[in-house]
């Protein structure tokens, strides 16, 4: 089975987990998401996020873009200085001009009061990179962001908040002819004093105000342990998030309507400008990549990792308690010894999941509600095909015995102990025990009991007189009084040379061996294969007894002739011949029932 159980359960609930309308839809389980510190999914809430240094080409055209807006707010404060009288200054800024510092060259931005909104509107992809660990198996789930526009949900991930863009400048000695080239220059020399909220030549300056961006196309994968935890009775499925990174790349979007600045050194002259650097900002790859990576960052701490492996945890258990049924605490089966080493702990943990469901009164999977539910072919009662039971000596004559129209009932009074079922290189090995249940309304009471006609052929017509005389001889009958030594006695058989009468056969607490093979790609497409349905009655637990239509001195010897093991191994073996020929029947029904209970649990 390898991997073919986790991949079967993975795409079971996969379809669920992107299906709006079940209960395991992911945005649902998600949105309640908190963590121990009473932090929530949606809305995030992050007091800082420090994007930090914009760099590149980007970075240089923020940095000059506000450097420019700074030489503007100076020359307005030069020209307030030179109206107020400030001594000292020179004659004009001519000689100077602004730009970036080149001990701090690049912008920074860092955002505060952060909160993301729709980060539970995920989807997620196909299992892959499944591997076995010590207890179970590691996968990767890819999952998608944004991924509805239903239920409330839009096509985005908003993060809004406020900000902070800060940009070192300075005053450097204007190179006139641009000789200077493209190097960053010292600040100059020149003294400067007096102009109001300048600090000459070298100043950190800072726009703040509020954000509003908008995210597409966030795509990461999450890595997965699915395993079995604790041991014997006590043990408990757990499937735990140990990673979470980035795949792609998302596209940000900033509302420029929402967006405000602010500042000491920004007023109506500069604020457009100032606005557009922090819109660039905000647009810039660095600060994409930087705010993917305070989003995957915060998703992947601890707390809240913990916290997604809890709830991925509690909808594994849902999906289990609703398919196979809860197992009170200290009472799964755990006798797990001898099963292929192909099944790891966690194949056998599911595996005993089902034995314990297969006898709890209360599951679907409950083989005396499975056989009661059974249609084609139906199990209770069940049809028999005819047996040929052989020709024996019936008195003195032969006669041709045969079992017609027979029925079986008792097959619902079926259990499946635990220690009756194992794990084998083809799927489960079962025994299948009947009449272990005392009976009630819907199941019959042991013994199981085949029902039906047997037939007493005579072909010779010239014995069936003395086949009927043997009989009444053997019983001390006598023949009738002055009847001629050829004559017919009162209890001949009929003229059609056949005798008819009611058959019941009981077994005595029988049972069978099934192998049973699952295949398909999900629960919706799970096929079950009977591979092998083998009774195990031994003869001395069969009581034939018949009771012929019309009274007949025969009758004893029949039953005699029917008690015979040779004959009920006929009886067993044409039993077993009709389940061959329906066990695909059966395959399908069991089939068909599991279907129709997954379905019906996990839809919940």
């Amino acid at each position: 089975m390898a991997t073919k159980l986790l991949d079967f359960i993975y795409a079971t609930m996969y379809k669920r987990v992107n299906d709006p309308d079940s209960p395991y839809w992911l945005p649902t389980v998600l949105k309640d998401v908190r963590t121990s510190d009473g932090r929530t999914l949606n809305p995030l809430a992050v007091d800082t996020w420090d994007i930090g240094e914009l760099g590149g080409d980007e970075g240089k055209t923020i940095g000059d873009t506000i450097a420019s807006a700074w030489w503007m707010f100076v020359g307005a404060a030069f020209d307030d200085a030179k109206d107020r009288g400030v001594s000292g200054l020179p004659d004009n800024l001519d000689p100077f001009t602004s730009q970036r510092d080149a001990d701090h060259p690049f912008p920074t931005l860092s955002l505060t009061a952060v909160t993301v909104e729709g980060l539970p509107n995920a989807s997620v992809g196909e299992l892959q990179n499944l591997t076995p660990t010590d207890n179970g198996y590691r996968g990767t789930v890819r999952v998608t962001t944004a991924a509805y526009d239903t239920h409330g949900w839009q096509k985005q991930i908003t993060v809004k908040g406020t900000y902070s863009l800060v940009q070192h400048v300075v005053v450097i000695d204007d190179p006139g002819d641009g000789g200077g080239g493209d190097g960053l220059k010292p600040p100059t020399k020149v003294v400067v004093k007096g102009l109001e909220g300048v600090e000459w030549p070298r100043q950190e300056i800072e726009g703040h105000g509020q954000f509003t961006v908008t995210a597409r196309d966030l795509v990461f994968d999450v890595v997965l342990r699915a395993e079995a935890t604790g041991s014997g009775t006590d043990r408990t499925p757990q499937l735990a998030v140990e990673s979470i990174t980035v795949t792609s790349q998302p596209v940000f979007h900033l509302d420029k309507d929402s967006l405000t600045i602010e500042g000491s050194t920004i007023d109506a002259q500069t604020l457009d400008v100032w606005k557009q650097a922090a819109a660039d900002a905000f647009n810039s790859a660095d600060a994409g990549k930087a705010l993917t990576a305070k989003l995957v960052g915060t998703l992947a701490d601890p707390s809240f990792r913990d916290q997604f492996s809890s709830t991925v945890t509690a909808q594994l258990d849902k999906a289990l308690d609703g398919v196979l049924g809860a197992v009170p605490k200290g009472t799964l089966p755990s006798d797990d010894s001898g099963f292929p080493a192909k099944y790891g702990p966690l194949e056998i943990y599911l595996f005993d999941r089902l034995r314990a469901s297969v006898n709890d009164t209360a599951s679907g999977f409950y083989p005396p509600t499975v056989v009661l539910g059974a249609s084609s072919p139906t199990l209770e009662p069940y049809a028999l095909a005819d047996i040929d039971l052989g020709s024996y000596k019936i008195g003195v004559a032969t006669a041709d015995l045969s079992f017609k129209g027979g029925s079986i009932k008792g097959i619902s009074n079926i259990l499946i102990p635990v220690k009756d079922a194992a794990l084998t290189e083809g799927g489960i090995g079962a025994t299948l025990r009947f009449g272990r249940l005392p009976g009630d309304a819907k199941v019959p009471a042991p013994p199981l009991t085949i029902t039906g006609t047997g037939v007493v052929s005579f072909p010779d017509a010239d014995t069936d007189a003395d086949a009927a005389a043997g009989a009444e001889a053997d019983a001390g009958a006598g023949a009738a009084a002055g009847a001629g030594a050829g004559a017919a006695p009162e209890h001949a058989p009929s003229d059609d040379d056949t005798i008819e009468g009611d058959i019941t056969v009981t077994i005595a607490q029988p049972s069978a061996t099934a192998a049973l093979s699952f295949t398909g790609r999900d629960a919706d497409e799970l096929t079950i294969g009977l591979d092998a349905l083998t009774l195990a009655i031994a003869t001395q637990d069969l009581q034939v007894t018949i009771h012929l239509k019309e009274p007949s001195p025969l009758e004893k010897i029949i039953q005699q002739v029917l008690n015979k093991d040779e004959v009920k191994q006929k009886i067993i073996d044409g039993v077993q011949s009709t389940a061959d020929t329906h066990r695909a029947d059966i395959a399908k029904e069991l089939t068909d029932n599991a279907r129709t209970v997954i379905h019906a649990k996990l839809e919940g």
